[in-house]
């Protein structure tokens, strides 16, 4: 008897169902305008949090990617950047509905045309997108329908997340989300107690925004250790409606 190969193979065996019992890790992108330092700021105390892999119940998750964003990024390549990860978080100037992705170009993406019809987000991989700047997520409280223009984005993404208001940034919501999110909270609302902790009287009662969030009822309690499927079906379909939630 060959005790050493027989103790290779249990040990081999006891590892594929080790790794088989924790799940296959789970990536994370950092994206940034190229505006202003704060910008660079809040997405690496995002992301620096997961530069190795944290497991989350069964499930492994670390930053795989980090760029300058370009709208490609997100529109007409966005297989091979944002929707090639589980989780994308992006932090630069924003409006109704638009994310800036360079200053001095004036690049940027308008979600209701710019995202191509057939390739928008979450058919690939997406789950949720977290946005960190002025106004981007609107609400229920700028306009009756905050929903419509997102339908070419949501192609299976579960969750949006960002500000529906002007937004103050380079302090402490980035570290604060990421790590809720590592302790199993739920995402749309660890984005809320986020920014709702930095809220001070010093600086204003509005400071630093007000917080937005489009998801499914079906992922509403979506967490970093929820395996990341099913994907919802899209709005109306087998019960699936979109719901959008904001501070005020």
């Amino acid at each position: 008897m060959n005790t050493n190969s027989n103790l290779q193979r249990i040990t081999l065996v006891v590892m594929l169902l080790m790794l088989s019992a924790t799940g296959s890790a789970r990536t994370i992108g950092g994206y940034v305008d190229r505006a202003e330092q704060r910008f660079v700021n809040n997405v690496w105390n995002f992301i620096k949090e997961y530069q190795s892999t944290q497991y989350v119940g069964s499930q492994g998750w670390y930053y795989s990617q980090y760029y300058y964003a370009e709208p490609y990024m997100l529109t007409s390549s966005n297989d091979y950047y944002c929707d090639a990860v589980d989780f994308a978080f992006c932090s630069g100037h924003g409006n109704y509905y638009y994310w800036q992705t360079n200053q001095s170009t004036g690049a940027g993406v308008y979600f209701p045309n710019d995202m191509p019809t057939t390739n928008g987000l979450g058919d690939y991989n997406l789950e949720h997108l977290t946005i960190e700047s002025c106004y981007t997520v609107a609400s229920l409280q700028e306009t009756g329908d905050p929903w419509s223009p997102w339908m070419r984005v949501l192609k299976g993404v579960h969750s949006i997340m960002g500000f529906h208001t002007l937004s103050y940034s380079d302090n402490g919501i980035p570290n604060r989300y990421a790590r809720k999110l590592k302790y199993n909270g739920l995402v749309w609302q660890s984005w809320f107690d986020s920014v709702n902790e930095e809220r001070s009287w010093w600086y204003g009662s509005f400071y630093p925004g007000m917080a937005s969030a489009i998801f499914y009822n079906s992922t509403n309690y979506d967490r970093l250790s929820s395996p990341g499927y099913p994907d919802p079906y899209g709005w109306g379909y087998n019960g699936d409606y979109l719901y959008n939630w904001y501070q005020y």
